[in-house]
């Protein structure tokens, strides 16, 4: 868990819901317990790491996300502020509430880590975002139970967010010359006649490998993780917190599978609306390695 601190939050309601690792300060509540072990990982600007993106490609990414929810946010009487810490070393990225505004904060240490492509950035802030936008699973009890959890979120990530956010692309042409992997190309071709649709649940599968390779290095995992291999546990009561890291590409692959429209609301109480849930759906439901419909 990092150590860097985050500006003072002097509303009602605040929230650090990490990728990686927690900051610890007083003014803040923390919703992750071990996702990785104790790490001080920073990346500042200038360090090669053969992977990463590059300043332009995390402000284009940021000035997408904002421009395709901007009106969205303020129909539901909100502002959407995204803290651009290009600069700040973390590898993180974290959400707040401060009274009506919902804060993303995005350090560039993530953006350069070499796990990290333009689609996994957008899974990322995809996923911030929907702490807040995310509805139904709630985090049981805690602040009003404003924001959706881990699971949630990375959920919502890949089933709405992502959508509408490659829908603007000519994924065809990104596509054109890549090694997919098997099981991901299956899956989408399984799910979804239409080409377009199709096509945005393959590169979504861009987005889910490379942060589940974010995380395989961060908790320095020697088993990598597959969308062939799905976690098997079932939970017997919702795990809020950040799943394991074969759990949560899970989850990015059954959100890429759902068939329910981006276009289809979510809901903050019932779960089950604009998404896919068992029994009426096979594929696209959220795993049971965290999820479980009766808390």
């Amino acid at each position: 868990m990092t150590k860097s601190t985050l500006t003072r939050v002097t509303a009602a309601v605040a929230l650090i819901a990490t990728l990686g690792f927690t900051h610890k300060t007083t003014d803040t509540v923390s919703l992750c317990h071990g996702f990785v072990p104790e790490n001080d990982m920073r990346i500042p600007v200038g360090v090669f790491t053969a992977g990463g993106i590059t300043e332009q490609q995390f402000n284009d990414v940021l000035d997408r996300l904002e421009r395709i929810y901007k009106t969205d946010v303020e129909r539901m009487g909100d502002t959407l502020k995204i803290n651009r810490l290009w600069k700040d070393a973390t590898v993180n990225a974290s959400a707040q509430r401060s009274g009506k505004t919902q804060i993303l904060n995005m350090y560039g240490g993530l953006a350069r880590h070499q796990a990290t492509n333009v689609e996994g950035f957008a899974l990322v802030a995809c996923h911030e975002f929907g702490h807040h936008n995310g509805g139904a699973p709630k985090i049981s009890g805690w602040m009003g139970s404003w924001a959706t959890n881990e699971g949630g979120s990375d959920y919502f990530a890949t089933l709405k967010c992502l959508r509408r956010f490659f829908a603007e692309d000519d994924n065809a042409a990104i596509l054109k010359d890549l090694d997919l992997d098997p099981y991901a190309v299956a899956g989408c071709e399984a799910q979804f006649s239409d080409e377009k649709e199709r096509l945005i649940c393959l590169r979504t599968s861009l987005a889910g490998q490379s942060v589940a390779n974010l995380f395989q290095s961060l908790r320095k995992e020697t088993t990598a993780p597959n969308f062939g291999t799905p976690d098997k546990r079932e939970v017997s009561r919702m795990n809020d917190q950040h799943p394991d890291t074969q759990c949560r590409l899970d989850t990015y692959f059954q959100g890429m599978l759902c068939v329910a429209k981006e276009s289809e609301a979510v809901s903050n109480s019932d779960y089950k609306q604009g998404s896919c849930y068992a029994p009426r759906d096979v594929a696209g439901v959220r795993p049971r390695c965290w999820f479980f419909p009766g808390r």
